[in-house]
């Protein structure tokens, strides 16, 4: 299942410029180099953690804390341990903000403590005892030596738990124990002939039971190679929802193989105990890649797959690829945000065209409304001197029809008039009228063009991009702390930070 943010960490890193609490000032003098480093440690491992990838905002916490110790990084650092499932690690981090609390305040190591008691309860307690001195595996992971001192701390759940001697055959057992019990567990190992063989089981399947020779002996995906006896041996895949994978492989004295084992999903399985994968990402038709298959273009309404963990690749040209690991509840819809950042090349090829969409918008507007108005002061002008002629054509036509003064040439009565003369006064007041209506026309051809390059800078300005679109909110300045907890009751839950460092 995906878990759920209960909220979001929004750390900054306004204690690494300035003011570091009492165990970070006694650290020797740090660089600025240093300080801008743990500060894009921060805002990475922030962005990671709010869009889910656990595994990647403790890389980058840890490295911050490498850089610059400081009791918030730590405590952080068990919240994320916890969110992962890890509360052995949780415990021991916060174990250590308790020890060194630094300027914390009270209401703040309250919380710390509170938080790590909760965890406290999620780990077990194995002891392992073996015929003779070995090296104890728990999940493929040596952990320590046999005679055991104490019993191993170990989350709650299910393990397979191995040991290892040189020159006995390594053994491994299943394991269930619950948070806050302790379990005891007896391996004996049998004297073999030679040296132990190595195999390294690879897939892209997470999640899968690994049986080799029909016993369980790790989960994939494996930190590492396993060791086995010489000899013929049946390296298998089972996890439900998928048809089992297996390869059958010989191992000579001190040895080493390799076995490559992809398990196809059982189709028939998926309607019954599959689950729905939804993903939004920030840009759109992103190519999807889960457990190293691809899916092409994620569906707009989901992807179906088999129930449990998963191992997502999320890409899209011009922006960098997105690993993203999501566990599926059966017979549920789990929906994944995704921000996928632009490479390099796109970023400024967005970025040029934006800046160029916007000096045309400007130059288109500017230009347009300039020519609009030119055109008015024009079609003005026009119609006044229309008007004009208008009035002298009217005038013209009066003395024709009436031959007074004091168009001499139009008055025919009192003395000889020239007719031709007359009408030659009335022709010329109506070619100027046709002359200012032809005008009109270049007016409004002008206005017409301006208005429609005025509103092209305008529709250039309003759909142009934001120059700010692939900006990421910084993290806030405010120093505060809350963590919390949940459960949904059905065994989900998780933890989360908000505040600011």
């Amino acid at each position: 299942m995906l878990r759920r943010r209960a909220l979001v960490l929004t750390l900054s890193a306004t204690l690494l410029g300035g003011a570091l609490p009492s165990a970070a000032r006694a650290q020797p003098a740090t660089t600025e180099a240093a300080r801008q480093e743990a500060r894009d440690r921060f805002d990475r491992g922030l962005k990671l953690f709010n869009e889910g990838d656990n595994a990647g905002a403790l890389a980058e916490f840890k490295r911050a804390f490498e850089l610059i110790p400081n009791p918030l990084v730590l405590y952080n650092i068990g919240l994320v341990y916890a969110a992962m499932g890890r509360p052995v690690e949780a415990v021991d981090a916060l174990d250590r903000v308790l020890a060194s609390p630094g300027a914390l305040a009270a209401d703040r190591l309250a919380r710390a403590r509170q938080a790590r008691d909760e965890q406290a309860q999620r780990i077990a307690r194995l002891m392992v005892v073996t015929n003779v001195p070995a090296a104890i595996e728990v999940d493929n992971v040596e952990v320590a030596r046999t005679p055991l001192a104490a019993p191993l701390p170990v989350s709650g759940g299910v393990h397979v738990v191995g040991a290892v001697a040189s020159g006995y055959v390594p053994v491994r057992k299943e394991v269930t124990v619950a948070g806050g019990a302790t379990a005891e567990l007896r391996l004996d190992l049998v004297e073999m002939q030679g040296h132990v063989a190595h195999v390294t089981v690879r897939t892209h399947l997470p999640g899968a039971d690994v049986v080799v020779d029909d016993q369980i002996v790790g989960r994939t995906p494996l930190p590492g190679s396993l060791t086995v006896a010489p000899g013929s041996h049946r390296v298998e895949l089972r996890r439900a929802g998928y048809d089992s994978a297996s390869r059958e492989l010989v191992l000579g004295d001190g040895a080493s193989g390799e076995v490559t084992l992809e398990p196809e999903v059982d189709r028939a399985a998926l309607g019954t105990s599959g689950a729905t994968l939804v993903l939004t990402a920030s840009e759109p038709e992103p190519v999807v890649t889960v457990d190293g298959k691809s899916q092409g273009v994620a569906p707009a309404g989901g992807l179906r797959l088999a129930a449990g963990p998963h191992h997502l690749f999320i890409e899209r040209g011009g922006f960098l690829p997105v690993e993203r690991d999501v566990t599926l509840d059966a017979g549920r819809t789990t929906t994944l945000t995704v921000v996928l950042d632009p490479t390099p090349e796109t970023r400024a090829a967005y970025d040029g065209k934006i800046a160029s969409q916007r000096t045309w918008g400007i130059v288109s507007g500017v230009a347009g409304l300039a020519l609009v108005g030119g055109a008015v002061g024009f079609l003005v002008w026009n119609g006044a001197q229309r008007t004009t002629d208008d009035g002298n054509l009217a005038t013209a036509n009066y003395n024709i029809l009436n031959h007074t003064p004091p168009k001499s040439v139009c008055d025919t009565k009192s003395q000889p008039g020239n007719p031709a003369a007359c009408q030659q006064i009335a022709n010329d007041a109506a070619a100027s009228i046709n002359d200012a209506n032809t005008r009109d026309y270049f007016g409004w051809i002008g206005f017409g063009v301006g208005a429609a390059a005025t509103v092209l800078g305008a529709v250039l300005l309003v759909t142009n991009g934001s120059s700010h679109r692939f900006d990421r909110a910084p993290a806030t300045s405010k120093v505060f702390v809350l963590p919390t907890g949940w459960s949904d009751g059905r065994g989900g839950g998780g933890l989360g930070l908000m505040g600011a460092f």
